[in-house]
Order: C-alpha cells, then structure tokens, then sequence
C-alpha cells in the first residue's frame, strides 16, 4: 500500500539526505498518490508515499513508538494485526492509530529479536532503532513485497523500486552481466541480485540488519519457507477452510470485492469463493484483439456469470500496444521474459479504475506445482532416467545452439546449464540428495515465485497505484499446501485437491479442461505493432556488448525476422525485450543521473 525510501548513514547527519530521500520517492510517487511523509534523525532519513487502504484517516508513515527512538516505514499489510494489537494491549502497550503499521513497532518493542515471526501478510519494511543506532530491512516471507538496497561502509540506501534508488548518485548505474545470463537462461535475475550492478534484493523472510558492527548487512532469517524433504505438520484446516478464511480477510475493506480473473483454476476458484463472503464481486479480465488460443476471456465470463459477479474486460489491442511495451518495460525495472507483462499492466490498469486492492490467484501453481515442465521432469526422475536438463531447458528460452550465435562468448559461459545451476543454488540441492520434486518446489518457490511473478505483479499493478494482494500465500494456505510434501503433490492429476474443492462451485468442463498458462500473441505482436520497433532495436544493437550480445547474431536475427517475423519468435521476443530494457530503462536512467548533474 506504499512505496518506501531511506538512507543511514554512520559518520554523518541523516538530515543531510533528505533531499536525496525526496527524490526517491518523487520517482515512485505512483506507488502512494494519497501522501508522504520524511522522518529524519542524526544517522537516518526515511520516508513514504502512501496507498491509504487500512485506516486512510489515520496511520500516516513514517510511524514512531512513544517513549522511545524507535521509527518505521512500511509496505503492504499485516493481516493479523487486529489479534496482534489486542495482545500486546494486554501486555501495556498503548496505539495512536487504527492500522497494521503500529503494530510491527509494539511487536518490535515487545521482542526485539522476535517480532517479525509474528507476522502474518505482505511486507516490506525499514525500521530504526536509534538506541542501538541500528536499521533493520525486512520482508515477507514469500517475498509479495520488494526491498531493494544498496551499502557500503558509509551508507545504506533502500527503496521498494530499483529506479527509486538509483536516483542517489553515489549508487554505481552497471549492468549485472550473471543477472543478464539469468534471464537468458532462467527468463529472470537470480536473486539476491538484479539487472542492476550493486544493487540487491532482502531476501524473503529474512531480516538485514545494519549498524556501526555490522555495515555490510547481517542477514537475520525469520520464516525461511522449508520446502524440502519430509512435510510438515499436519493441520486441523482443510484447505477449502484456509482459501476461504483468506479470501474473507485478505480482500480490501469494504462490501465489494475485486478480482483479477484469467479464466483458469486459481482465479476461477478465488472469485467462487469470494461470490460466498462478499456482498458483490467485480471480476477483472484482459483480452486480445483478433481473439487467439492466449484470449481466455470466453472461460472468464463463464466464471462469472456463474457465480454471479461482475465481469469487465479491457482488450489489448494495436493502437494502444506500442505505448503499453514501453510503459511496462519501465515499471518493470527489470527485464523479466513473459509477454504477458503487458497484459498484466492492461488489466491491473482496468481495475485500479475502480478499486485501490484486488485479489490475485499468483502462488498456487509453485505451491501446489501445478505447471506441466514439474510433472515431464518428475516423471523422468521416476523412470530413473536425468531430468535435470529437461527441467532446466523448460525454463529458458535460447538454445545452446542459438546462445553460440546470438552470445559473446562471456556471456555464453555465464549461460551454461552447470554456471547457471550453481548460481540458483540447484546444483548443490541435487547433489546433496535432495529429491526431484522437493528440489523442482524449492526453486520454483524460493527463488521464482519472488523474483519473476511477484515482481511483475507488484510493479505493474502499482504503477497504477494498485495493490494486488494474494490469498494463496497466506500463511494459513501455505501451511496446508507445505503439510503435504511435493512428491506426493506430484502424484495423479496437477492441483488435484484444488480441483476437487473448485468442482463444487463452478462448472465441472470449467475445472477439468486442460491446464492453460496466462500467455499473450507476442508472435502476432512482433509482427504487427511492434514490429518497427523490433528491427530499430536489433539492427541498432544498442547495449549489445554490456548486455553480451554479438552484434553479428543481432544482424542475422535482423535480417531473419526481417524476411519472415514468424522466424523464431520466442528468441527475437527475448532479445527485443533485452535491447528495450537497455535503451528504455537502463539509458534512461542514466541521462536522467545526468541531467540532475548539469542541473546542479
């Protein structure tokens, strides 16, 4: 529900960053159209923008505990914080407001080593404690919420969005050439790195902290998502009880409901459930002019006219397709590869039209491993035969034989299987015994759910000042889904216990039609509308040796694409989205960082 932004500094004032903390958040003011607030104090400056949702009257940030040096910013929201703050009441702390925020600072107080266990939602936070001159940056467990930071002995800089902190000057503008060779390789940076040379990502529930003993960040795990090897407890919910208590809960305050509704399992089953606990729903589509196999809108209006919800569609269509590229590249930040990006930014779009928070069906699929790559490489391990590789190809989108062409040669080292697996930590899962299916989870969980479909979601929905919210990762829901292990989720039919609760609701052909990934007509885009934006970028090259490209490999790909764009167009939709990453974000940047030079 807000965008943060700080710097802590050690050997000089805080008050003195103020005017680099305001630019940070000028830079992601659409994140909090409903207002800002700075805090500064002798080592620390931090303030937000603020997307009012829990308490708009009140609980304006940064927020400070009575009685003591204690101040906070924060994104997203505290689910329990109602049964938080009536305990903590008892235990003699007082609140000034009515929101979630106030109860991380009392959380914090009370157990100080502790607090962010207690924690039930989606966060991202910065808290000062300037008794022990120490920062703490922490985030949610599954990641929903973004921190990035940048250190080094003298200071601290954070924010939620990457282009907010590489507004501060002293933060290097490179490019991190692993985190190019991951989206080549794995269709998204790594974490804790991104595209961006330096700059780093908190690591999901983990706490950093920093102070004068410990200037280069003390990571601090609080509720690392075990995944691996035997499951977890049983518990006493089902999970037809855990979806609908978060449904209930998770949603924004008020009488109606929004939903983002794709017309598949997950979403399908949230908007049922949602239809039983709110007095009326608004169902969210997108669509495709020249309807093609990727427009779902048919299966979506189905959905709802069942359940009886209100089903509105935007169609992404050529005249606005151009526009919506370049939009999206730029609150993307980072170039993640799916085209369905755009169609992420169209329908969020739609929806902040009426709403500041919808639900989403984001999470279920990793949980509950719910894609067909898991299965085909399951199987393989069951035969007893390698499934490695067949896991790994499913996830890029170069071959070897196109990495040799298109790649300098650097960059075709950093894009190998076995350099690219020990960078994601799965060659040393593997080879430490860990079973196919709990490893395949682990990745796909840990590392992908995070920094690939979250991220998109986050930024593309905030850059219209909305916020999406997800019931699946509600602590409630992951408990069931980690009580079962994934080898046993593996078994039979994908999301078979999600399927049998959905069939009670909507219509069984609905339910059991074969699973379809959100996908979008790139190649119909490549050759339509964006197709002289295409050729400008690769026959340019621009960006080509910091991004490893060989510009012989953009000529033949040109010249390709030239003569028929139904060439190979998952490679050309990849490496067009790499060039326009570069000159659309990363020299954007920059000749802003200049101008705000000359200006001085």
């Amino acid at each position: 529900m807000c965008g943060l932004a700080g710097i802590a500094v050690w050997d000089t004032t805080g008050e003195a960053e103020t005017p680099g903390v305001e630019r940070m958040l000028d830079a992601m003011a659409h994140r909090g159209p409903d207002g800002s607030g700075l805090f500064s104090a002798e080592h620390v400056c931090m303030g937000t923008v603020r997307l009012a949702i829990v308490d708009p009257e009140g609980s304006d940030q940064p927020l400070s505990a009575s009685g003591a040096d204690v101040h906070l910013v924060f994104n997203g929201e505290i689910y329990n914080y109602r049964e938080l703050r009536e305990r903590l009441e008892r235990r003699g702390h007082t609140f000034k407001t009515g929101g979630d925020g106030e109860v991380i600072l009392a959380a914090y107080l009370e157990d100080p080593e502790h607090f962010a266990a207690r924690l039930d939602g989606m966060f991202a936070f910065a808290l000062w404690d300037g008794r022990r001159r120490r920062l703490l940056l922490g985030r949610d467990r599954c990641g929903i919420k973004p921190l990035y930071y940048w250190a080094d002995r003298e200071r601290v800089v954070f924010a939620s969005e990457a282009k907010a902190l590489l507004t501060d000057p002293a933060v290097p503008l490179a490019v991190n050439r692993d985190a190019i060779a991951d989206y080549i390789a794995v269709r998204f940076p790594l974490p804790p790195g991104c595209a961006f040379d330096g700059v780093r990502k908190v690591a999901p529930g983990t706490l950093l902290e920093f102070g004068p003993g410990a200037r280069s960040g003390r990571e601090r795990p609080f509720h690392v998502l075990d995944v691996r090897g035997a499951p977890g407890p049983a518990t006493a919910t089902t999970l037809a009880e855990a979806l609908r208590g978060a449904v209930e809960t998770t949603g924004q305050p008020g009488p109606r409901l929004g939903l983002l509704l794709s017309g598949g399992l997950d979403s399908t089953t949230l908007t049922a459930l949602g239809a039983g606990t709110a007095a009326a729903v608004d169902a969210y589509s997108v669509g495709y002019e020249n309807a093609t196999w990727q427009d779902e809108t048919g299966y979506a209006r189905e959905v709802a006219r069942h359940v009886g919800a209100e089903h509105k569609v935007t169609v992404l269509g050529t005249a606005d397709l151009l526009t919506c590229f370049l939009d999206t590249l730029w609150h993307l930040e980072e170039p993640i590869y799916t085209p369905v990006c755009l169609s992420t930014f169209a329908v969020t779009g739609l929806a902040a039209r009426d709403y500041k928070s919808v639900l989403a069906g984001d999470g279920s699929d990793e949980l509950l491993l719910g894609y067909a790559h898991m299965h085909r490489a399951q199987q393989e391990a069951a035969l007893g035969r390698p499934w490695q590789q067949l896991y790994w190809d499913a996830l890029g989108w170069l071959s070897p034989d196109d990495r040799k062409v298109l790649l300098d040669e650097d960059m075709a080292g950093r894009c190998e299987p076995a350099a690219a697996q020990s960078r994601a930590g799965f060659t040393d899962a593997v080879a430490g015994g860990t079973a196919p299916a709990d490893a395949i989870r682990e990745f796909e969980t840990v590392k992908k759910l995070p920094e690939y479909h979250l991220l998109r979601v986050d930024r593309l929905s905030m850059a219209h000042s909305l916020e999406v919210r997800v019931p699946f990762l509600r602590n409630d829901v992951v408990a069931w889904a980690l009580s079962h292990s994934a080898g046993d989720l593996m078994r039979g039919e994908p999301k078979q216990p999600l399927r049998d609760l959905a069939r009670h609701m909507v219509p069984r052909h609905i339910v059991d039609r074969p699973k379809q990934k959100f996908s979008a007509p790139a190649a119909s885009w490549l050759a339509g509308p964006l197709r002289p934006l295409a050729l400008d970028l690769l026959h340019d090259g621009a960006g080509a040796e910091e991004l490893g490209l060989s510009r012989t490999g953009l000529r033949r790909l040109a010249t390709a694409f030239h003569d028929d764009p139904a060439t190979t167009p998952d490679i050309t939709w990849g490496v067009v989205l790499l060039l326009g990453w570069y000159r659309f974000v990363f020299e954007r940047l920059g000749r802003t960082r200049a101008e705000r030079q000359t200006d001085r």
